[in-house]
């Protein structure tokens, strides 16, 4: 997890600030001239260049607040001029569900149906997501990729559902909270406003979702003033792949890259997720071991302790490749309260490393552990007299003799 996303505001600590993305800027001016159009213009070829147009400045929503910015973004050649193909690509999904009901022609066929596309209202905001970061409408409709997306969102997909949900039903309410059922041009006028503030607040939402996770989930976010290098074409093409889904041909396109910047820690680092996301155990851990060191010199130490539980996760005996490593990683678990992943880290320490100068040091928080955290008494006293008569004299001794004091006090 990068520094960007660690200062990251959760969605829902920020909810009010959605609110005001369509009103922000040229937003606010956009929302009231496609509402007065929508509302004033009755031909269906009109009422489709609106709906794309919503649709299209909603994506454009979505794909700023990915980046991190809570805003509508302001008309530029780039709102202007590209990304076309997200609206069309949008609409096909959409209309896709309908379609596939159309084609039903027996009972089994129409249940099957059915079931698809409950799972589809359910994977809707995924679907759209996944569009806009891959832009691809194949990824936006591949259950598997959705389901995945779903998973590594956990807790914020659901959030995030509710409070579509909820939106999804503010247009109405306000309406009718406001007109009751009366129905002339001005009350559609604020029917479209109403549908398509809300529908814009969803799209600010659904992207803020991707800028909050975008390491879970293998999004990359653009680098400040990023120049447009032979490595930014290289990893443009890396993205690529990955949004493809094959990880092995971006695995090899990172590799050439770090192999011409092998000192940046960015891409080792990039590297290691999509390792981690394509499930290649034995080069997860293979890779981890000098990126662990590389963290640590870094004092990346939150990082670095992220690496080594994602290998743990798949080789329960890895181990870090320097005696140097061990200290760091253990007083990064204990701040983090990883007490037993701790514990287990220092395990066999000594005999593993016996001439190393952290034996004590390390075996010293061991003990911390077992008694401040843990309440494992009898273990910390193991230890300690380990310690007493293994380190006389040592710069320790004073606290080895204290906690000892200490545990045979609470035991008498």
């Amino acid at each position: 997890m990068d520094d960007r996303q660690n200062k990251t505001p959760a969605l829902w600590d920020i909810i009010p600030q959605f609110f005001l993305v369509p009103l922000k800027g040229v937003g606010g001016v956009a929302l009231l001239v496609v509402s007065l159009l929508a509302a004033y213009f009755s031909s269906i070829y009109i009422q489709i260049m609106l709906l794309f147009a919503v649709i299209k400045y909603g994506m454009e929503i979505l794909e700023n607040t990915a980046q991190g910015q809570v805003e509508a973004p302001e008309f530029s050649s780039k709102v202007v001029n590209e990304n076309y193909e997200l609206p069309f690509k949008q609409l096909i999904i959409f209309v896709l569900p309908y379609f596939l009901l159309y084609q039903a022609d027996n009972y089994i066929a129409y249940i099957i149906v059915l079931n698809i596309i409950i799972f589809y209202l359910f994977a809707l905001p995924a679907s759209v997501m996944t569009l806009a970061y891959t832009h691809s409408a194949f990824a936006a409709i591949n259950p598997v990729r959705l389901i995945s997306l779903i998973a590594r969102l956990g807790w914020s997909y659901a959030i995030l559902y509710v409070f579509l949900l909820l939106l999804n039903g503010g247009a109405s309410a306000a309406y009718y909270l406001i007109f009751s059922n009366s129905l002339n041009s001005f009350t559609i006028f604020f029917s479209l406003l109403f549908q398509i503030y809300f529908a814009w607040v969803m799209y600010a939402m659904m992207g803020y979702v991707l800028y909050q996770h975008h390491e879970d989930i293998g999004y990359d976010l653009p680098e400040d003033g990023a120049e447009l290098d032979e490595q930014t074409v290289a990893l443009t093409g890396f993205e690529k792949l990955v949004a493809e889904e094959d990880y092995r041909g971006a695995q090899a396109a990172l590799k050439e890259i770090i192999l011409h910047d092998p000192d940046n820690l960015d891409l080792r680092k990039k590297f290691h997720k999509i390792v981690k996301m394509s499930g290649h155990d034995k080069q997860l851990t293979m890779h981890a071991i000098t990126l662990i060191g590389r963290l640590l010199d870094a004092k990346q130490l939150v990082e670095a302790v992220n690496v080594y539980l994602d290998c743990i996760k798949v080789d329960a005996d890895f181990k870090p490749e320097n005696h140097t490593h061990y200290l760091p990683l253990v007083e990064e678990m204990r701040r983090r309260r990883l007490y037993k992943e701790a514990v287990a880290l220092s395990n066999g320490f000594h005999k593993q490393y016996p001439q190393s100068e952290f034996i004590p040091h390390l075996y010293l928080l061991v003990s911390k552990i077992f008694i401040d955290d843990l309440s494992q008494n009898d273990k910390a006293k193991t230890i300690l007299a380990f310690l007493k008569q293994k380190y006389i004299g040592h710069e320790i001794q004073i606290e080895v003799d204290q906690y000892t004091s200490f545990l045979t006090k609470v035991t008498v």
